[in-house]
Order: structure tokens, then sequence, then C-alpha cells
């Protein structure tokens, strides 16, 4: 449930308001985000971990970065929908379990096998076709890959619940983020208003959007092995894709579509094997 929501209602809910600027709408993403997630944890019980957080420097550093990271992942995100470039986004989530391969090559010290290193160069292959063929570095593809890859890396170094971790990031953009929207507002060119107008109902609701599809992805994974959980995710890009063709009515280009069966050949190795080094059913 979590992947068909972030595959195909939320590139569609962010479609509707794309004539707010990105940053505008990743900011209210931010401040809505951690109104929900507190009034949540607190009638859950689970505040007492959030002030738990305070204790150690190493998680408030960690997730002040990635609290920037997801920020930044979150406008890229909503500025590929707002002009027209979902498939990027879609080839950036493809990219971001690949791009953890190489992190944890370098960084973690995890060794590559021949599965992995095939799967790795075939997306490096796709990249290389896209660069070579249109001229131009697929930048949204790579900032949202790359930015969601170094937030899971960071995010394995503390042991914090998604939740809380999350209540914590959102509050860091709110931080940043009420200055911003208030100064909009008194210069009257935000789109934010009191009025309650369906602008406004729709940027409070970039709250439960983001809340909703992490809510079923962290009851899945009480339920499910977490390799599984990555095999499943690559619904979320998939149906990216397809919203933006079928749906967005996105032009695909060929080299384009070359590149996404190359990636689609790697993303399979790669599910392969997930399945066999983690014995999934």
């Amino acid at each position: 449930m979590a992947s068909l929501f972030w595959g195909m209602p939320q590139p569609l809910f962010f479609d509707q308001i794309k004539y707010i600027p990105s940053i505008e709408v990743a900011m209210h993403r931010g401040l809505w985000s951690f109104v929900l997630l507190f009034i949540l944890l607190f009638f859950l019980n689970g505040i007492k971990d959030f002030w738990t957080l305070f204790k150690s420097l190493k998680n408030i550093v960690v997730l002040s970065i990635t609290g920037i990271l997801i920020a930044v992942n979150w406008t890229g995100f909503i500025y590929s929908v707002s002009i027209q470039q979902v498939q990027d986004a879609s080839l950036g989530y493809f990219l971001t379990p690949m791009i953890n391969i190489v992190f944890g090559f370098f960084f973690l010290n995890e060794k590559l096998n021949f599965n992995r290193i095939i799967s790795v160069s075939l997306i490096f292959i796709a990249c290389l076709m896209l660069f070579l063929s249109l001229g131009n570095l697929p930048f949204i593809a790579v900032l949202i890959g790359t930015t969601w890859a170094i937030y899971g890396l960071l995010r394995k170094q503390i042991s914090v619940s998604p939740a809380t971790g999350l209540l914590f990031e959102s509050g860091l953009i709110t931080v940043i983020a009420l200055p911003y929207l208030i100064y909009l507002s008194v210069l009257d060119i935000g789109f934010m208003s009191l009025s309650l107008s369906y602008t406004s109902i729709m940027l409070i609701l970039t709250g439960t959007v983001t809340i909703f599809p992490l809510f079923f992805f962290n009851l899945g994974l009480k339920h499910i092995p977490l390799g599984l959980a990555g095999v499943l995710f690559y619904i979320a890009p998939s149906f990216h894709f397809i919203t933006s063709v079928f749906i967005l009515g996105e032009y695909m280009q060929v080299e384009k579509f070359l590149a996404f069966l190359i990636i689609w050949m790697g993303v399979g190795i790669f599910i392969y094997d997930a399945i066999k080094t983690n014995k999934l059913p």
C-alpha cells in the first residue's frame, strides 16, 4: 500500500498544486508533516522517544543533516512534477538502491558479489546513455537518487525509529519554514490563506500524503523481511513511470525508454540477488 501510494496518488496530488513554487510546497510539507506526526505520536505515547533524541549529540547532528537531505529530496520531487518530468524522479528512485550498493562498498566495507556488480554496471551504462544521447546530465534524477541514498546511509548510523526521526526532521524543516512562510504571508505573495480555499486545504494535506504511506511502510516492516520490503519499494518508481506516461501525458523519448529497459534489467538482477541472498519467500 505504501509503495502504491508513493507511486501513483502522490505524484497526482502534487500535480494538482504544481502552480505553487516547489520550495513553498516543500516547506508546507515539512510543517504539516510535523504537526500531524506530533499529534499522532502524542496519542500513541511516542513523544517520550522524541525527547530522548536530544540526549545524544550524534542523533541531533545526523538527523539535522538528514532533515536537510529530505527537504532537498522533497523539493526535487515536487519540482519534477511541476515541470512534468516525473520520469526523471522515477529514474532517481530506481538509482537509489544502486547508489546504496556503491556507498556500502566504500563506506561500510560491504562486498559486491557478481550479480550486484552486473546490476550496478547496467545502471551506469543506462545513465551514460542518457548523458550522451540527451546531451545533459539528468540532474533531477541524480539529485533525488543521491539525496535519498545518502539519507538512508546516514539513518543506518543511528538507532532511531523512522517516525521519531521524521518528527525531528520535519521539526527542523518547520523551524526554517515558518519564518519563510510568514514572510510570504506578510508580503501577500504566499498561496496559503485563512479562508481555507482549495489551495490552502491541499497545502495542509501535504502532511497527510507524507505520513500516510510512511505509516503503512513501517507497519509492513513489522511483518515482512527487510529485503522483501526493499524489493517491494520498486513498485513506487515503476508506478511513477506509468503515471507520468499514461496519466500525466509526459512524452517518452526513445533514448529514455531504452535507458529504462536497461535499468529494469539491472533492477531484475538486483531483485534476484536480494531474494537469493536473503532467502526471501
